[in-house]
């Protein structure tokens, strides 16, 4: 049992580490206007970290499953991508079909990135803070 805790407690680190690499790697994106093949490595890397703890951070894996958490956990991701479609269709209206600046690739993805990532942990942040969702 002590093993599964540790697991999980390993995936959530692996997660925040990911989370940190993603916005890291989104954040060079936007300042430079690029995606060299080290920064595919690095947002890579942070995007398989990332994915690869997220389920045990929203609390549905099995060694801490709870109900609460993952309700709560379950909410918490329902709004982050509710937040980065709204996110996406701004980002097309405002730069793609506006007679306005635009943006390159590189930097739309870094700052779907960032906001997907920014999202998720406070989203789940404040819902576990507030206790119980219905």
């Amino acid at each position: 049992m002590s093993l599964e805790l540790d697991m999980a407690k390993a995936r959530i680190i692996n997660m925040y580490l990911g989370g940190a690499l993603l916005l890291a790697g989104g954040t060079l994106m936007l300042m430079n206007n690029t995606l060299d093949n080290v920064l595919w490595v690095l947002l890579l890397f942070g995007l398989a970290l990332f994915t690869g703890g997220l389920f045990e951070f929203l609390g549905l894996s099995k060694p801490m499953k709870d109900e609460r958490i993952a309700k709560i956990g379950t909410r918490a991701m329902t709004y982050s991508w509710y937040i980065v479609l709204v996110f996406i269709g701004f980002m097309a209206m405002v730069f793609g079909m506006g007679g306005g600046d635009k943006i390159s690739m590189p930097q739309a993805v870094g700052s779907v990135l960032m906001v997907m990532v920014v999202s998720t942990l406070a989203l789940n942040w404040y819902l576990g803070r507030e206790g119980d969702v219905e």
